[in-house]
């Protein structure tokens, strides 16, 4: 059920939202800034399953996210993969992993993941990311997109 001024509260099928992998209508008309729409609720399909084949594969999620993300302070993934890459690829063969500026830092274990090492401003991050940006435009012709979303005032290369 989402509500939009001036028309009221309307339900909408998944196809007319578009709905794909991090990616929906709603975002496109968010990130273009076409759109008021609230999402006021939600009807959800699910399959009934017992609690401990739910509890293992929720472990099984956490076990892997352990692995092969940094622990502590981070913004997830920087970076949204671009077509055919994956942008921690990218980053770490541009010789960018373990890069720090100020208190903002690549992660060593996943390059697309930028952690706080204690004492990061935002324009530490703001230049870590567009020294990311820039090199792997540079070297591979590849502009990457930003997955996070940044608030405020954020000058920069894209």
């Amino acid at each position: 059920l989402i509500w939009e001024p001036g028309v009221g509260a309307r339900m909408y099928s998944v196809d007319e939202l578009q709905f794909n992998y991090r990616e929906s209508l709603l975002k496109r008309e968010k990130e273009r800034r076409l759109s008021r729409r609230t999402v006021i609720a939600a009807e959800l399909e699910l399959q009934p399953e017992s609690i401990e084949v739910l509890t293992a594969r929720a472990n099984g999620f956490t076990a892997h996210r352990k692995e092969t993300q940094p622990g502590g302070a981070s913004m997830g993934s920087m970076f949204k993969n671009p077509e055919n890459y994956y942008a921690g690829y990218l980053i770490e063969t541009a010789g960018l992993k373990g890069l720090t500026v100020g208190g903002a830092k690549i992660s060593e274990k996943h390059a697309n993941f930028f952690v706080n090492e204690g004492d990061a401003t935002a324009e530490d991050v703001r230049s870590l990311i567009a020294e990311a940006w820039n090199t792997v435009r540079e070297l591979f012709g590849v502009e990457m997109a930003l997955e996070v979303e940044l608030v405020g005032n954020w000058e920069f290369v894209q």
